[in-house]
């Protein structure tokens, strides 16, 4: 066994774990098998002296067995012998006894492994000074264990590699190096990452998919890079969003004078002439924050001239701006400035700036290929007439809206309209010849008759507001037209006859369902022999192109009225009107008379149709003869279209395109012609019907001029009337009304027959 070593001795070894002491045991062991087996007569060598008589050659020392790890703790801990000793090979520290023996470093050892080291190498050491060997600064990594340098051991850290193959080529590939394959790897592959199961296979660089790779690159480096178009719209979007802030920025500004507000203002409506900054508006709820930076518009009349310019711009697309209390109520009080008495010496300049904006927009829609309806006149412009042209449109978009419809009454805008017709109707009664005044009448009844349609609070208000003031203007302006139509221009003549239209229509909304209004109307002097006039003189003389639609609002009109009001009924039996059937003289005959033969005329109108669809079928299924073909001939005109509406077949093989198209347009005419006399000739009907009731001693009168002296081809055109009705109008609950009413004519009819 070793000996302790001397604490001043500078060679002294540190103590070394138990792993060393196994090794020296086992080396023991070794030798002296050797020796018992080689020399079995050997000499005992003598005593060793101790280690301070006799001096210690450096290489001395016996071959040491290194540890693998650092000794941890005290040394009496490592040297306990509670637990077995580890033996370690040989082999695995040769190679650092051979750097100890060459680094002549001396040990302290007993005399025994001194003189058995000895005699089994052979050599004869002899005893000289001991060399100070030099003193090597340790590494940081480094640990000295007398002389060597041991390293710690690194934990190892798990890495990936990828699994090109399948399983299989695994198994085979380590059945044929397997010898190769060192239990490292082996050990090293069971702490692998999972991978996917399904194998993937590489892909070798080829001429194709090197040009397919590159392709694929620069498709994805080019994927987030906008078209021309798109790069476009954004421009425009930012440009529209900057000049929007800084127009908003002076209109809200409260150092910003009445000018300066007014020009912003002509500013921000030369940018709403272009359709894209109008969807630009509306698409960012802008709608709003532009109301409130003209909010003060009101108090300057320029600045309101120019207010109401933006907001009559804004209002001409279908999908027109969103209405709230706020603008509303800005409308009101931009509608009643008819009169611009501020600043007149600035008055003309800002005219002239308004004028070009709206010279500008009609130059923007002609060129969309849209039809720019603008009737205004430049000595006309103020903020009530630009008002009234932007309600029109945004009465036409919210005609279902019922708060929208209500707040206009509250706001007291429908009680400045009715002023207004009432204004107008006088000045054309006291011979004003100014055809501006038909346009304000045009566009009062457009909003008034929105605003009433189907809305029983503001019917009743336009019929009792002002002692009945709207339908007794009314009845004035009829009256009016049926005194000067006669001595008026054609182009004064079809306004007129437009806007008697429209008329009609309010008249019908406010009459329907409400007998204090046919009541009031009735008690009107000359309104109903006017009214009745109108459809069987006035209408088929002067409105050419209005005709239709004055035919059936005015007889619906005196539906309304006779309904449920039996005093107008007489009244309108006792009347003689004229009449004016188309290719026959004016007559003036009995009211039950005209209408009976109005029927009559346009009731064989719709049976044309008939026929010839009758005809058409015939033609089809068995063609016709040589002289069929021949009256086809005479009764074919030059675009290949026969008199009777049909089309001429015989022409059609030698048409081109473009005249086959005329063609069709002809026919959809003259059948569109037909359905009318249809509708017309069921509304004439309709009326006589509710005439009739309460007065079966003049069943005569009418019997004489229907064909078969029947009531049969009404109760026909009736029966029509209720299908067309029932399938267009079933899902609206106003409608039901008139169902109910015609059903019970044709069941009067049908009695009376």
């Amino acid at each position: 066994m070793a000996s302790q070593s001397d604490p001043n001795d500078i060679f002294s070894k540190p103590i070394v774990r138990r792993r060393f002491q196994a090794t020296l045991a086992q080396q023991e062991h070794n030798a002296d098998e050797d020796q018992s087996s080689s020399t079995p007569d050997i000499v005992e060598a003598p005593d060793a002296p101790d280690s301070s008589d006799v001096p210690l050659n450096p290489l001395s020392s016996p071959p040491l067995s290194l540890p693998e790890t650092l000794s941890e703790g005290n040394p009496d801990t490592n040297l306990s012998d509670e637990s077995e000793p580890e033996v370690l090979s040989q082999s695995s520290t040769s190679s650092l006894n051979k750097r100890m023996e060459e680094s002549a470093i001396g040990g302290e050892s007993n005399a025994r492994s001194f003189k058995r080291s000895s005699s089994s190498q052979g050599f004869d050491y002899e005893s000289s000074p001991m060399a100070t060997a030099p003193v090597q600064k340790k590494k940081k990594d480094e640990i000295d264990m007398g002389g060597a340098k041991f390293f710690p051991k690194q934990e190892k850290k798990h890495v990936y590699t990828h699994k090109w193959t399948n399983d299989d080529d695994d198994n085979a590939i380590e059945d044929e190096h397997g010898a190769s394959t060192s239990s490292s790897q082996r050990s090293r592959r069971v702490h692998q990452p999972a991978v996917s199961a399904v194998p993937r296979k590489p892909v070798y660089a080829t001429s194709s998919s090197y040009s397919s790779s590159s392709s694929n690159i620069q498709r994805q480096s080019i994927r987030h890079i906008k078209e021309a178009n798109e790069l476009r719209e954004s421009g425009e979007y930012a440009d529209f969003k900057h000049d929007l802030i800084y127009i908003l920025s002076s209109l809200r500004s409260a150092d910003a004078s009445m000018k300066v507000k007014c020009l912003s203002a002509i500013s921000l409506a030369k940018k709403c002439v272009s359709p894209d900054f109008r969807q630009f508006i509306k698409s960012e709820n802008m709608t709003t924050s532009i109301v409130k930076a003209i909010l003060n518009s009101p108090d300057d009349d320029l600045f309101a001239l120019a207010a109401s310019t933006v907001l009559y711009l804004l209002t001409r697309d279908f999908n027109s701006i969103k209405i709230d209390y706020h603008t509303l109520r800005l409308v009101s009080q931009l509608l009643r400035i008819e009169n611009m008495e501020q600043r007149p010496e600035e008055k003309d300049k800002v005219l002239n700036l308004v004028w070009e904006v709206f010279n500008a927009y009609i130059e923007k829609q002609e060129v969309g290929g849209q039809k720019a309806s603008f009737d205004m006149r430049k000595d006309c412009l103020s903020p009530s007439s630009l008002i009234i042209e932007a309600l029109v449109f945004i009465c036409s978009r919210a005609v279902n809206d019922e708060i929208f419809k209500n707040e206009l009454l509250n706001l007291g805008i429908l009680q400045f309209i009715v002023a207004k017709i009432e204004t107008n109707v006088n000045l054309i009664a006291d011979g004003s010849e100014d055809t501006f005044h038909i346009l304000v009448l045009n566009r009062c009844f457009r909003i008034l008759e929105s605003s009433s349609a189907f809305h029983k609070k503001n019917q009743a208000f336009l019929v009792s507001h002002r002692s009945n003031i709207l339908i007794k203007s009314l009845a004035k302006f009829l009256q009016v037209i049926h005194d000067k139509v006669h001595d008026m221009p054609e182009e004064t003549v079809k306004k007129y006859i437009s806007c008697l239209a429209l008329m009609c229509r309010l008249l019908i909304n406010i009459s329907h369902d409400n007998e204090l209004c046919c009541s009031r109307l009735g008690q009107i002097d000359n309104f109903l022999p006017n009214a009745l006039t109108t459809f069987t003189y006035l209408a088929p003389k002067y409105g050419k192109e209005d005709a239709y639609d004055i035919n059936v609002m005015m007889t619906s009109l005196l539906t309304n009225l006779v309904e449920r009001c039996n005093s107008n009924r007489k009244v309108l039996i006792s009347q003689h009107v004229k009449m004016m059937i188309p290719g026959q003289e004016v007559e003036e005959v009995p009211a039950l008379e005209a209408i009976s033969r109005l029927f009559v005329y346009h009731e064989a109108q719709a049976q044309i149709v008939d026929a010839d669809l009758d005809k058409e079928l015939a033609f089809e299924e068995g063609g016709c003869g040589e002289g069929d073909e021949e009256d086809n001939e005479d009764s074919s005109d030059e675009d290949g279209v026969r008199k009777d509406g049909r089309l001429d077949r015989n022409k059609m093989d030698n048409m081109d395109q473009v005249d086959v198209v005329h063609a069709l347009q002809q026919v959809m005419n003259k059948a569109s012609a037909h359905m009318e006399g249809s509708v017309i000739a069921s509304y004439h009907a309709l009326l006589t019907g509710f005439v009739l009731q309460q007065n079966e001693e003049h069943l005569d009168d009418v019997r004489k001029h229907l064909p078969g002296n029947t009531f049969e081809n009404m109760i026909a055109q009736l029966k029509r009337l209720y299908e067309f009705t029932k399938a267009t109008m079933s899902k609206r609950i106003e409608s039901n009304s008139g169902f109910r009413a015609i059903e019970r004519v044709i069941d009067y009819l049908e009695r009376l027959d």
